[in-house]
Formats: structure tokens, C-alpha cells, sequence
């Protein structure tokens, strides 16, 4: 998991910055219309951050529930949504009181599974916890793409605003040795004062990008079939978003 990206005052820092990056009206319809047309009503989003999906979901009045790892984003989250429930714990190893309908992993969130135990674990208890129709959507980086990608742009800047405050988001990405396409994520985040720069917070990660065919893979493995593959763009990275149904 990331150093700090999702504790303490970071959690507001990634909040405010994200409201740039991702229009999360579209981010709701597009995943809303993945759930309706398997016509799932009971839905839990896996790594629901600072709850900008879950009050789409409140406002329509939806059987939604959120999960995430970090403290610091539930307590931003549940201020947010104050009659939606928030669940703290790890998608490798969760239990849900009722199973439910759908369950998506959102915001690329994959990337933080780093070796083939942590997905196997994570779709096992994905499977435990849905309904015997249940419907399996997440998305992940195309290692296929993204790889070619650093390796030609090793330094990335993201720039956002949000409530009159400018951030800046510098990202440098170095390849291990490629065990499981793992790589190294540093990161300075900025806010510009007077024109300057006044650094907020140094972040690091390991993270690790996939291949569609390792993914179905692991699918197989855990009893899932996959319905629908959607080639992706998102704010940063191309991505893949599998929408996968539980076999019995």
C-alpha cells in the first residue's frame, strides 16, 4: 500500500486533487449502467476513498456500501455521506453481515495487489461476499501499454484545482526487475504559492500493472466468467474494466 498517499492530511490533499482528475458524474453513470444491466441492487465499491462515488449512489437512493483500507479516507467519506455505511478493511480478506449483488474495485485500486496471493485472496473473498447471480466489475493498468509508456515518459505531471488552491502532482516511475511488472511510484505533491512551489508531501509505492491475459487467468481460478471487457481511457492510464459474473 501507499507510504502516505491515504493517511492523515493526504486523504484531503488526494480528495482535492482528484475532484480535477476525475469527473465523478461520469465515473457514477458509467459504472451504474454496468450494474443495472445485470440488474443488481445491493451494490459494495472496494476502495471507495473519500465516498465521491458513494454520494451518487445516496442521491439515487441506492443499497450501497463502501470499503477501504485507509482510516483517513472513510472519516472524509462518512462526512460526506452521513447515512451511508463505510466499512474499514482489506479487500484480500473482508466479510459482509449479507452478500450482495455487485461488487466493484474502483480508482484502479488493483494496482495495489503486488503478487499473485493478494488477487488470488482478493477475488476469493470477493466471490464469498456476493449473491449466487453476483457481478464482479474493477478496472486495472494495461501493462501492455503502460510500460512502453513510462519508459519513454519516467517523469509525469498531474496538475489540479480545487477550491481556489493550484496542485501540482509530480510523478517519476522505475521498473523493477519486473517480477509480477512490478514498479516503483514516487511522487511530490505541490501546492503553487506566489507562483511557487511549496512541496506538501513526499509519497512511495510499489504498484503493479497487468496483463488481460493474467487477469482472466485469475478469474478462472476463482470461478468467475467474464461477460464484458471494456478498453478504457482514464484521467492517467489506459486501462481495462472486466465486468465478470459467479460461476457455481
Amino acid at each position: 500500500m501507499a507510504n502516505n498517499l491515504y493517511t492523515g492530511k493526504m486523504a484531503a490533499i488526494f480528495d482535492a486533487m482528484y475532484q480535477t482528475f476525475i469527473n465523478y458524474d461520469e465515473e457514477y453513470e458509467f459504472y451504474n449502467e454496468l450494474i443495472k444491466e445485470k440488474n443488481c441492487t445491493s451494490i459494495l465499491e472496494i476502495g471507495s476513498g473519500t465516498g465521491n462515488l458513494a454520494k451518487r449512489f445516496q442521491e439515487n437512493n441506492q443499497d450501497y456500501k463502501g470499503l477501504d483500507y485507509s482510516q483517513s479516507m472513510i472519516a472524509i467519506a462518512q462526512e460526506r455521506n452521513k447515512n451511508s455505511l463505510f466499512i474499514h478493511g482489506d479487500m484480500r480478506n473482508f466479510e459482509l453481515e449479507n452478500p450482495v449483488d455487485a461488487i466493484i474495485i474502483t480508482g484502479r485500486s488493483t494496482s495495489y495487489l503486488i503478487n499473485n496471493e493478494d488477487i488470488l485472496d482478493t477475488f476469493e473473498s470477493v466471490y464469498k461476499n456476493l449473491n449466487q447471480n453476483g457481478v464482479f466489475i474493477f478496472d486495472f493498468i494495461d501493462a501492455n501499454r503502460f510500460i512502453p509508456f513510462i519508459k519513454e515518459n519516467q517523469s509525469i505531471l498531474h496538475e489540479a484545482t480545487y477550491e481556489g488552491i493550484n496542485y501540482i502532482r509530480e510523478s517519476h516511475w522505475k521498473t523493477t526487475p519486473l517480477e509480477n511488472f512490478l514498479l516503483n511510484w514516487s511522487a511530490q505533491y505541490y501546492k503553487i504559492v506566489d507562483n511557487d512551489k511549496e512541496i506538501l508531501l513526499d509519497d512511495f509505492s510499489t504498484v503493479r500493472v497487468f496483463t488481460l491475459n493474467e487477469i482472466e487467468l485469475f478469474l478462472y481460478l476463482n470461478n468467475f466468467e467474464i461477460i464484458k471487457t471494456i478498453d478504457r481511457k482514464t484521467y492517467a492510464y489506459d486501462t481495462y474494466v472486466i465486468v465478470a459474473k459467479k460461476n457455481l
